[in-house]
Formats: C-alpha cells, sequence, structure tokens
C-alpha cells in the first residue's frame, strides 16, 4: 500500500491527503525514491503513483503506519497515558490525576537497543527515565518482550493502531489515537500491584485495551432510518459493533462512512459494513440515533 504514502521535500512520511494535488506534491517514493504524482481526481480512490508511470512498489501498510505513527510522536515530544496507582508510583507523575497523565519526552529514538530489546521507540522524560513506546497493528508484543521489560524495569507503553486499515485511515484520527487518547493504550510494564498489595488503596482503574474484561449481554440488532433508508447495527459479542446500509443511498452511505471512520471503525468490503470497537460503539449508536427519524429493535427468536 506504499500508494497511500509518500515522503515530502524533508523526508517526512506523508499520507495522499495531506499533500497539493499532482507533481506540486514533491514528493518521493517511501521504497525507491522515485517521484510520485499525487493523483486526488473525483472518480478514482486518491492515491500516490510513480511520475514515470511504473507500478507502486510493494510496501506493507503495517509497515507505513509503524513509521507514520512513530513520526506523529516525535514531532510532537508528548502523548497523553493511561495511569494508575502503579505508574504513577514509577513514572512519578506528581500531581497527576487517574484516569491519564501527559506523559513529556525531552527525545525519542527510533528502533534503539537496550540489550536484547529494541522498541519501536525509546522515550527519555523530562526527569530522565528512559520509556519504550511499541506501535502495534497485527503483531503485539509477546509474554517474553513483555517480561524482559519487567527484568530491565523499563517502562513500555503499547499503542493499538488495528482500527487504521487502508480503507480507515485518517490522518486527524491517527494522531488522536496516538497523542491525545488514552483508549488503545496499555502498560505492558508497570503492571498493577498485587491484589494484596492494591486493596489498601483501591483505586478503579479504566479499560485501556480491547481486551473482554467481564461477560456481557449483547443488545439486540438495531435498525434506525436515515432519510427514509434503513441503517443496521448489529453486536458482536465482543462489544463492536457492525453499522451496514441496507438500502443504498449516496447520502446515507457518505453520513454513516464518517461518522463510523471518527470512531476509528475498519471497513469490511466482504460484508459492506463498518466494524467499530467496543470502546467507540455507544457513540455511533447515539449518533446514528440523533441522525434517524425512527429506530426500531429486531428481535430473533432463540
Amino acid at each position: 500500500m506504499s500508494s497511500l504514502f509518500g515522503l515530502d521535500p524533508t523526508g517526512c512520511i506523508v499520507y495522499i491527503s495531506e499533500v497539493p494535488r499532482g507533481l506540486a506534491c514533491q514528493c518521493r517514493c517511501v521504497a525507491c525514491g522515485e517521484p510520485l504524482i499525487a493523483r486526488q481526481g473525483a472518480v478514482r480512490e486518491h492515491h500516490f503513483a510513480h511520475a514515470s508511470g511504473r507500478e507502486p512498489c510493494d510496501v506493507s501498510h503495517e509497515s507505513l503506519l509503524h513509521r507514520y505513527a512513530k513520526q506523529v510522536i516525535q514531532e510532537a515530544g508528548a502523548l497523553l497515558v493511561p495511569v494508575d496507582d502503579t505508574v504513577q508510583k514509577h513514572l512519578g507523575f506528581t500531581g497527576a490525576t487517574p484516569p491519564s497523565a501527559k506523559l513529556e519526552l525531552l527525545r525519542v529514538e527510533v528502533e534503539c537497543s537496550v540489550q536484547e530489546l529494541r522498541p519501536d521507540l525509546l522515550a527519555y522524560t523530562c526527569t530522565g527515565l528512559q520509556v519504550a513506546i511499541e506501535v502495534a497493528y497485527s503483531s503485539f508484543c509477546d509474554p517474553h518482550k513483555v517480561q524482559c521489560f519487567a527484568q530491565l524495569g523499563l517502562p513500555a507503553l503499547e499503542i493499538d493502531l488495528r482500527a487504521f486499515s487502508p480503507e480507515s485511515f485518517e490522518p486527524v484520527a491517527v494522531r488522536a489515537a496516538v497523542l491525545d487518547d488514552i483508549q488503545g493504550k496499555a502498560w505492558l510494564w508497570p503492571k498493577p500491584l498485587p491484589e494484596e498489595e492494591s486493596t489498601a488503596h483501591p483505586l478503579p482503574t479504566p479499560p485501556t485495551s480491547f481486551a473482554i474484561d467481564t461477560p456481557r449481554l449483547r443488545l439486540p440488532e438495531e435498525i434506525v432510518t436515515i432519510s427514509g433508508r434503513w441503517v443496521s447495527i448489529k453486536e458482536f459479542p465482543s462489544g463492536d459493533i457492525a453499522v451496514k446500509v441496507i438500502t443504498y443511498d449516496p447520502d446515507v452511505v457518505s453520513l454513516v462512512k464518517t461518522i463510523a471512520k471518527a470512531s476509528y471503525a475498519r471497513y469490511s468490503p466482504r460484508w459492506k459494513s463498518w466494524n467499530v470497537p467496543r470502546w467507540r460503539a455507544d457513540v455511533v449508536r447515539e449518533e446514528l440515533r440523533r441522525k434517524s427519524s425512527n429506530v426500531s429493535i429486531v428481535l430473533k427468536e432463540g
């Protein structure tokens, strides 16, 4: 998917929507370095093309998303992170109030080795503390790597970016997820204190990942009517929801797409639906209800 990303004149990776059209983008291919044309017409999906007309270079979306996210953190020099008593103690967030705190970074190094570990980013806080930052799309840190972080006493944060597939990538949403949100972020180390230690100072900890914590009752399928067209909202066992326009209408399809992408949804070409992560499901439900003229519930036997 290298056709969606290019390198600007400064060497920074940019998305197709962030540059002027045509050769005015002054971009080069992330793989071969050849000049690119930003094709942003009204018919085809916007994309970069080699100025010479050759086929796009084969670079994985995951690799480019990693590079983009790491660049965002380096440029910002700070990001919001989830905080509980354990994290507050180890990272020295004096005065910070759970569930979140701003982590200020004086320096950020890309793929710098720490003994046998090679985190995506190695950051240094204002107090000189090292913090590893991992960006995850399809591959997440395994137990061995987590154990290594613990043995080194190296705080490690993992950012889940599974929602940003090639079909649902939006630069503004990616920046918000990386810098301003705590949903989808989880500390690999330090972990919460053992139960016997933490019960002395109980503190409710908000969910910081997409893991299912407790069983929940699934809601029935919901049909909302927008401009006379039906939109289905189905819930998965995980709590994620699938939103699909049943009766096609370009305006309604565009509206649903906008609402879904703003909540980090991923498009399923097979089912022609937007899959919304559970931590944004209620937001999408309410937004669709506000846009609708009628709401009905579909009850199925059994």
